[in-house]
């Protein structure tokens, strides 16, 4: 740890052997540090961050030679003192050399072939801040890239052009055409949502629900959520509509988000979504609906 003295503000640092040394040293005329007692239904996460972060930092610093082995060796050590307290950790050892599964194939889709996996741009299990950088892909290419894994598919958005949507058609008909569920809230305020777009997810076989509020509205709302059985979700949440500009060129940011690090965050999207889908203030959009 740095000797520098901490700052003046606001923390939610655990205090460690390291940190109450350095909080003894404080002045007690000019600064005072204000603790707290870890509540007991936090502490599980607050704990395993710290520990998360400490072994990230141990293992880091171990030397090249043979380095990946060593790096198992002790993780595998760790998870042996944890056999004490948790009986089934016993069968989380990591298997050496390590390895990690990246799919399971179903051999019973497609013609004779394996069928292809399209993983994302963004790992699985990370996050991303996207912000359509000329050296970055764009957020259309990134959403590409996540639907072919999708096993579903809810879409919030405040507006939806057809040619936003043209910058994924591919992807989203190959999703409806294999049976799997696209759910889409929007809204026709300000007239920017346009009825080609509706029209075409409705062909998909989207389940499409609109607020025709045309005086106000309360969605504003740019988010995408991407349900996958294996326990590996993710989220959009940011600043382009369905627009060609908004998911290709234009200066949007958009937070993307992995269940396996922001479960609890995913969850809440999951259940405000639920809400909002029931909500009488959204009309289901059917074939030939002509309004």
């Amino acid at each position: 740890m740095s000797d520098e003295p901490l700052p003046p503000g606001l923390y939610e640092r655990l205090v460690t052997r390291s940190l109450e040394r350095k909080l003894l040293h404080f002045d007690p005329t000019g600064t005072r540090a204000v603790r707290e007692g870890v509540e007991p239904a936090e502490a599980p996460g607050t704990l395993a961050r710290h520990v998360e972060r400490v072994l990230e930092r141990a293992l880091d610093g171990l030397p090249n030679e043979e380095r990946l082995t060593k790096q198992t060796e002790f993780t595998n050590r760790l998870i042996a003192l944890l056999v004490e307290i948790d009986a089934d950790s016993q069968d989380e050892h990591v298997v050496i050399p390590p390895g990690e599964l990246r799919a399971i194939r179903d051999l019973t889709t497609g013609i004779g072939r394996q069928p292809d996996l399209v993983s994302p741009l963004v790992p699985l299990s990370a996050s991303d801040l996207l912000v359509n950088a000329r050296d970055e892909p764009s957020l259309a290419a990134n959403l590409a890239a996540e639907i072919p894994s999708a096993d579903s598919i809810d879409l919030l958005c405040a507006f939806v052009r057809w040619h936003g949507l043209r910058t994924i058609e591919d992807q989203l008909r190959a999703h409806c055409r294999a049976n799997k569920t696209l759910r889409v809230i929007t809204t026709v305020f300000t007239g920017s949502t346009e009825r080609k777009a509706l029209d075409w997810l409705v062909s998909l076989g989207a389940e499409v629900k609109i607020s025709y509020d045309t005086e106000s509205t309360r969605l504003h709302a740019k988010a995408w959520l991407f349900r996958r059985s294996s326990g590996y979700s993710t989220a959009y949440i940011g600043s382009s509509n369905l627009s060609k500009s908004a998911m290709v060129d234009g200066v949007e940011w958009n937070v993307r988000l992995a269940e396996i690090t922001s479960a609890a965050i995913l969850q809440k999207f999951d259940a405000t979504f639920e809400t909002y889908w029931s909500d009488r203030d959204y009309a289901p959009r059917t074939p030939g609906h002509r309004r």
